[in-house]
Formats: structure tokens, C-alpha cells, sequence
């Protein structure tokens, strides 16, 4: 189980970090990112219910898993075909031996006629490895003598001219520079620091056998219907493999927090090798070839499949009323509070996943401190999953939770706090707490509250509630409290307000939990089949049989 969690975790990390790239890519503009982007929750949210039903009313966990994984691959594969949409996205390359005009989602080199075009260069930089001057110069070479003008590198510069010459299919040059009334065969850059920039077209981009031009928005509606359905059955494999992850440790006696080590263990190295085929293709074929780790996604998820259809287990169908056993999931006020306690934990997570970025670009971080804040927050956890269910067995999951939540308070205080990008990795430390320790927890909870054969629903309205509706949440207050004052004081606001659910939380347990609680745990540990899923192998009783014999220690606060 531990090698399948570790392809998954790979495989979703292989492809997630380049959807947004994929879709511009292909010529989606930023508005209808956020559009897909806003949709993309509702997929979310309805995807691992139904899949979490469909596994509780079959028993069979197995084939729930595997078909998400298939599906996830199909749909997510298809991607990679949806027609571009034809625009001007256009790179443009100058050094000492001349210039080349590539284009990503429209090679303008189809056109078998010259094309007009006007070109606005824009987000120019170096692209050598010694230190680049602050200028370069822009020549234009003609009959009489080269015409050269200097440029900042923060210079708009506005070219006009036609494509008329094709090389190797993906590049191609244009003459007929005119440049300020004045006609050129040729555009170089003599300084020994060659130059990159992004070129915006005002030309028509077309292949010669279109009968119509079209308005590219089939390219929109292809990818949405295929992105939503994609994201559909990715949001049921996570938590589809939390779900059977509890159940194979509940029945060889395991433990989930090592299991979760090899998830995380995937999630964090598996895109260092996406990004080095990704540059590798790019640096052979001069385009960002992202289809390459998709593929790497979708041989990783073939690898999951077969893992998981060779675990030998199985969970006793279903026999009684679903639908009544799911009315137990919203009328036990336990299992209310447990989801509530995940929805108020996801707003803080939800919020920091929105917002901290933005904040740290106002102090000046540089894009990697950004993306190693993620990688620092995955693995500061890693030695302490191989200890979380010892851990979370001694201190009791209130205590966890407790502690969650007046973690999330120092955290977004800190951050409040800092003027140094640099000092965010002392609060990214909390982590350890408000996600890793924390989602042991709460995955480990479903098996105590989960009604009767409603442990892959359980599981699946728990990540859902912390994933999706949490961080809708968290980005929702977050833009508000930003809107209405400063970043220091939304996280300030923040805190304060998490620091009294923690509070709220502590009551809540002490004069109600702690006396409902223990004794659905002690039934659930000998292994009981009181309201949670019935084993068909492997069931075997405790030593002790009196319920507080091995009472965990959820009641100590």
C-alpha cells in the first residue's frame, strides 16, 4: 500500500503544476482561467461523496480506487489534445547571428504567403550566464550602414514587418523589417548576452486549410468540460485512497501516519524529475513540451492501478438503507462537530493557500522562496509521520485539534509580523501541527464516527469540507479582510478569529465530546462491528475487554 501511495502522490504533483502553463498554452486567456478556476470547485465538492457512496454500497474499495485512477487518466490525457486556440502567443530571440520569431499555440510559419504584423516586444530578459547589462541595443542592418538604438530592458519596443521565410518548422525568421518609416532585411543584437523577449502580434493566426477563422471559443469549452470532469475524479482518488488507506492499516493492524510518509514522500520529489524532462524537452526542441509530464503522470498512474488491484482485501457490501445511514451523518452532533472543526481548520488553510504568496511579493520574496516554502512545509513533516499515530495515540486527537488551531494563530500572526520574506520558514515550521499532524487526526476519526458501512463517505465529506469548501471559504473572508484593510492586519484579524474557534473548540470537547467520545473509540479499537465497516478478513478481538482497557486519550482536555 505504501508504494501505491507514493506513485499517487507522484502523479498528481506531476501534472497539477502545469495545468494553468498547459491552459495558457494552448491560448486561454487569464480571465477564463479564474472562470474554470471558480468552476472547478464544484467538481470538487461533488466528486468524492459519490464516490464514497458508490464504494460503501459495493464493499469494494478496490475497484472505486482503480476506476478514479483510470478515469483521472483518460480525462486529464485528453487535455493534452484539445485543439489550440490560434493567436499571436509569440516568443522572440536576438543575438550576434540574427533573430527567430517561435510561436508556442500558433506557429505563424504555416502560412505559405508573407503575413503582415505589427509586434509589441515586452518582459524582455537575458538569457546567458554571465552577469547582463542593464541595456542591450537593438540593429537594424541595411544598404548603407547598420542602424543600431539602445534599449532599457524594461523598454516597450514596437516593431513592425512579415513573415515570409520558414526554418525547421518551428522558428522562423521575418524581413521586411520597417521600423519607424524605415524598411530593414534583418534584426540583430551584437552584445555577447543574447536577449529574449515575449512579442504580442496584432496579425490574424490561421492555417491555410481553415475555411473560417473562428473565435477559439470551442478551445475554452473543449478544456472546461474535460478540465471539470478531470478534476471530478481526481478530487474521488484522493479521497478514495485515504478511505482504503484506513482500511487495509484498520486490518493488519498499521499505522496511517506512515503510510501518509510515502504520499508525501511522491508529492515532493516526483516534480523535481516532471520539471527536468519538461526542461530537457524544451532545451531540444525550443518549446515548453508540458504533454511530457503529463505522460509521466499518467505512467504513474498505470503503476497505482496495478498496486492497488493486487491488494488482496475486501469490505462487506452494504446491506442495509444507505440513505438512512447517511441522515446519521448530519443528525450526530459528533460527527457536526467534526466537520465543522474540519471546515474552520480548512478556512485557515484555505486563506494561507490564497493569500500568504501575495504578501510575500510585497515584501520583496523572490519567486523560489515562494515554491520552497512548499517544499520546506512538505518535509519538515516527513520524520514526524513515521511517529503520528504513537503521537496522536498519547496526546489524544482533541489535543491535535486543540493545538491546530492555536497553531494557525501563531502562524498568521507571525507572518503578520515579519519584514523579512527570509523569517516565513519559522512559522512554516507550524505545519508539522496545523496539516500533518492534523490530517492524521482527522482521517483517523472516520473510522470512530463513521456510521455503520460509511467509511469511504466519511472520509471523502472530510476532505472535501477541509479542501474544497474550507479554502473557498478561507479565500472568500481573506479577500474581504485584504479589501478592507492591510495584508499585516487581515492576517492579524485572522488570528484572532481562529485563536476563539480553538477556544469554542476546547469548550465543545470538555463538556460534550469528552463523554461521548471514548466510548465509540474503545468499541472501534477491539475491533467491534458497531458502526463502522465490517472486515471480512483478518477481525480479531483485543486482550481487553472492558471498554476503558485501552481507552485512548481523547479526553484529556
Amino acid at each position: 500500500m505504501d508504494y501505491a501511495l507514493a506513485v499517487n502522490g507522484g502523479r498528481t504533483s506531476s501534472i497539477l503544476p502545469y495545468l494553468t502553463l498547459h491552459m495558457q498554452q494552448l491560448g486561454i486567456t487569464l480571465k477564463e482561467i479564474a472562470v474554470i478556476s471558480a468552476f472547478l470547485p464544484l467538481a470538487n465538492i461533488f466528486g468524492p461523496p459519490i464516490a464514497g457512496l458508490f464504494a460503501d454500497k459495493t464493499g469494494n474499495y478496490r475497484l472505486a480506487v482503480f476506476l478514479s485512477l483510470l478515469l483521472c487518466l483518460v480525462f486529464h490525457i485528453a487535455l493534452l489534445f484539445v485543439p489550440p486556440r490560434l493567436d499571436s502567443a509569440l516568443t522572440l530571440s536576438c543575438g550576434p547571428d540574427g533573430h527567430a520569431l517561435s510561436s508556442l499555440a500558433c506557429d505563424p510559419c504555416d502560412r505559405l504567403n508573407a503575413t503582415e504584423l505589427s509586434l509589441v516586444l515586452e518582459n524582455c530578459k537575458f538569457t546567458c550566464e554571465s552577469p547582463p547589462p542593464s541595456e542591450f541595443s537593438l540593429c537594424l542592418p541595411s544598404d548603407h550602414e547598420p542602424r543600431c538604438r539602445s534599449f532599457n530592458i524594461s523598454d516597450q519596443i514596437i516593431i513592425n514587418g512579415s513573415v515570409s521565410s520558414v526554418q525547421d518548422g518551428k522558428t522562423c525568421s521575418y524581413t521586411e523589417i520597417i521600423h519607424e518609416g524605415e524598411v530593414f532585411q534583418e534584426m540583430v543584437c551584437p552584445s555577447e548576452c543574447p536577449i529574449e523577449c515575449q512579442a504580442t502580434g496584432s496579425f490574424e493566426c490561421h492555417r491555410p486549410d481553415d475555411d473560417s477563422k473562428g473565435d477559439g471559443s470551442a478551445t475554452f469549452w473543449i478544456y472546461f468540460a474535460l478540465r471539470m470532469i478531470a478534476t471530478f475524479f481526481m478530487a474521488s482518488l484522493f479521497t478514495m485512497m485515504d478511505a482504503l488507506t484506513l482500511a487495509v492499516a484498520k486490518k493488519h493492524g498499521g499505522d496511517y501516519g506512515k503510510q501518509r510518509f510515502f504520499f508525501i514522500v511522491g508529492l515532493a520529489t516526483i516534480p523535481l524529475l516532471a520539471g527536468a524532462i519538461v526542461d530537457w524537452r524544451k532545451a531540444s526542441t525550443g518549446v515548453a513540451d508540458y504533454g511530457s509530464a503529463f505522460y509521466l503522470g499518467a505512467a504513474l498512474t498505470l503503476v497505482s492501478g496495478l498496486l492497488v488491484m493486487r491488494l488482496q482485501f475486501q469490505v462487506e457490501e452494504n446491506q442495509e438503507n444507505i440513505l438512512k445511514n447517511v441522515l446519521k451523518l448530519v443528525t450526530r452532533m459528533e460527527i457536526n462537530v467534526h466537520f465543522l472543526m474540519v471546515l474552520l481548520l480548512g478556512t485557515n488553510w484555505g486563506f494561507i493557500e490564497s493569500f500568504l504568496f501575495l504578501y510575500l511579493d510585497t515584501l520583496g520574496a523572490p519567486t523560489f522562496l515562494m515554491g520552497l516554502t512548499l517544499t520546506v512545509g512538505s518535509l519538515v513533516g516527513l520524520p514526524v509521520m513515521f511517529i503520528a499515530d504513537t503521537v496522536i495515540h498519547k496526546l489524544g486527537r482533541a489535543t491535535i485539534f486543540a493545538l491546530s488551531f492555536f497553531s494557525y494563530s501563531v502562524r498568521l500572526i507571525g507572518y503578520s509580523y515579519i519584514s523579512d520574506p527570509w523569517l516565513v520558514f519559522i512559522f512554516e515550521a507550524f505545519e508539522i501541527i496545523t496539516y500533518q499532524l492534523m490530517w492524521v487526526a482527522a482521517m483517523t476519526s472516520c473510522p470512530v464516527l463513521a456510521p455503520k458501512g460509511l467509511l469511504a463517505t466519511m472520509t471523502a465529506l472530510t476532505g472535501t469540507i477541509h479542501f474544497s469548501l474550507g479554502r473557498g471559504l478561507g479565500s472568500l473572508i481573506g479577500g474581504y479582510l485584504i479589501a478592507a484593510m492591510s495584508f499585516p492586519a487581515a492576517f492579524r484579524t485572522f488570528s484572532a478569529g481562529t485563536f476563539v474557534c480553538g477556544v469554542l473548540y476546547v469548550v465543545v470537547h470538555y463538556f460534550y465530546l469528552r463523554k461521548k467520545l471514548p466510548q465509540r473509540e474503545a468499541v472501534e479499537e477491539r475491533g467491534e462491528p458497531h458502526e463502522e465497516i465490517n472486515l471480512m478478513q483478518g477481525r480479531q478481538d483485543t486482550a481487553a475487554s472492558h471498554p476503558n482497557a485501552h481507552r485512548p486519550k481523547d479526553s484529556q482536555i
